[in-house]
């Protein structure tokens, strides 16, 4: 029997439909990085490349239609309680002529009988922000319809971090008006923002970050009418209950829990240490969202990560150093990502392992590949040592900072330089969508110039680079922007690189 919405509920549905969530993919999501991270835990969850894939709560599809388009022999299907987004979310999927992937308009809380079983089962953005029987529901719905070796995420807010960033929704509620429209209240809050000041370092920071996030962000995480955050025993007590226990934890951490003096201990009672040793650890880092993984009760006891289980993955990584990088000392130096985030490092040997990676980007290359160029590289330069314990810690340890992605398979992106750039035809629609984010072959949005985007619906694989540029300068000049010719090739030429590395053009003879 369907539940009736209660008043909250059709209120949220109101505005998510006014002001949905934007359409982001979430690279913690993505089913082979599942797949790869549950390896570190000893669980052999489905090859990605042929599963089925349910998303919760999945708007339009901003995030499972980049994994459909990206694994073809895999099914995908997508249920969420606003009939509006589904049947945007469904238009641009015929568009892109996906045939793998349906959305469907329906309620966590009364899920049709048919869907059958899945090897991942993502909720991503529900967990704290529905009702009480919907959360309920939803953790039934996972153990119901989990294959034995499936995974399913569930983010939350956390009440170890949260806490401290709810006194901005608090302030923000105080001034809020629920009659206006949600870009009204998100002018508002916005308002009040501006005046808002704060000693402490961390509230500081969000409130500047508050000023110029997305609408949908401050709306639905500061105005919405539920946003509750949990303990983390909180949390597995409730799945507990529903016949499914802690697998690991999707998203970056700056600390892991390593169990000592456990020898002896049943799995039962190992698991039970982890999960009390992740509780403490949350409230010494003030946890504020966590992207928990679980797994049905019914399978092998998980156990925390172990280093040793590394050498079975493969990697990637976008980083680069300014650093001289030293490899015969443990010097602290430091990595950074295209986006600006910066690492840092101390083992001789993992900077080498991260320059390999580095050298390699856009391929997924497999441990031992990396590991012994890494190691060559780094007794060139000095380093007396082996592949030892300490190396591997350090490895897990930036894994868990996600300063790498992990893959279960190694992979060789094509490319060149010659030949005429054709765009893929997601990223093609994607580009020409201007409420739709660019995607790469890494499941991450691109942050891309109106030009940047213009240039990826007219790389069809028959205009050469030069014809492309004239396009360009007419169009900029047409804007009010001279540049020269040699300028607007130099441009498009980049702008190629750009994305032949991040997967979304092939070149063609």
């Amino acid at each position: 029997m369907h539940r009736p919405f209660t008043i909250a509920s059709m209120d949220t549905l109101r505005t998510y439909d006014e002001l949905p969530y934007d359409r982001l993919p979430l690279p913690e999501t993505e089913p082979d990085f599942l797949s790869a991270l549950a390896k570190l835990h000893g669980f052999e969850a489905a090859d990605a490349h042929a599963a089925r894939v349910l998303e919760l709560g999945c708007a339009q599809g901003g995030n499972l239609i980049p994994m459909a388009a990206r694994y073809p022999a895999s099914e995908f299907v997508g249920i969420d309680l606003s009939r509006v987004q589904v049947e945007e979310g469904q238009m641009f999927i015929e568009r892109i002529g996906l045939s793998n992937i349906r959305l469907l308009h329906g309620d966590i809380a009364a899920l049709p009988d048919k869907l059958g079983e899945f090897d991942f089962i993502i909720a991503h953005g529900v967990y704290s922000w529905v009702p009480d029987f919907v959360r309920e529901a939803l953790l039934a719905v996972c153990r119901r319809l989990l294959k034995p070796q499936g995974i399913a995420y569930a983010s939350f807010n956390v009440e170890a971090g949260w806490k401290l960033y709810g006194r901005i929704r608090e302030a923000l509620l105080r001034q809020d008006d629920a009659s206006l429209s949600p870009m009204q209240r998100v002018m508002r809050a916005r308002e009040t923002l501006a005046a808002m000041q704060d000693d402490d370092e961390r509230l500081a920071k969000e409130i500047a970050y508050l000023k110029t996030a997305s609408p949908s962000y401050l709306f639905h995480e500061y105005l919405s009418e539920i946003n509750q955050p949990f303990s983390f025993e909180a949390f597995v007590e409730s799945a507990s209950r529903h016949g499914l226990r802690y697998l690991g934890e999707a998203g970056p951490r700056r600390a892991r829990v390593v169990l000592e003096n456990d020898w002896g201990l049943s799995a039962e009672s190992r698991h039970a240490r982890w999960l009390e040793a992740e509780a403490r650890l949350d409230e010494a880092l003030q946890t504020r969202f966590r992207r928990a993984l679980l797994v049905r009760d019914d399978v092998p006891v998980p156990a925390p990560q172990q280093p040793e289980r590394l050498a079975s993955l493969s990697f990637s990584a976008e980083l680069a150093s300014d650093d001289e990088l030293d490899f015969s000392e443990a010097t602290e130096q430091h990595f950074q990502t295209r986006t600006g985030e910066r690492y840092p490092v101390s083992h001789p040997l993992l900077k080498a392992f991260l320059l390999a990676l580095a050298g390699a980007w856009p391929d997924v290359v497999d441990y031992q590949t990396v590991l012994d160029h890494a190691l060559s590289l780094a007794k060139e330069y000095g380093y007396t040592g082996e592949v030892d314990d300490a190396f591997r810690e350090a490895l897990l340890d930036f894994v868990q900072l996600h300063g790498l992605r992990l893959h279960t398979r190694s992979r060789i992106l094509a490319r060149s330089e010659t030949g005429l750039p054709r765009a893929s035809l997601l990223a093609a629609i994607q580009a020409g969508s201007e409420a739709w984010p660019v995607t790469n072959h890494f499941h991450q949005a691109l942050d891309l110039d109106e030009w940047g985007r213009w240039l990826i619906t007219v790389m069809d694989g028959e205009t050469p680079l030069e014809r492309l540029a004239r396009q360009l300068a007419g169009k900029l000049e047409a804007a009010g922007i001279k540049f020269a010719p040699e300028q607007a090739l130099q441009a498009v030429a980049s702008y190629s690189k750009l994305f032949a590395m991040q997967g979304i053009i092939v070149w063609h003879a």
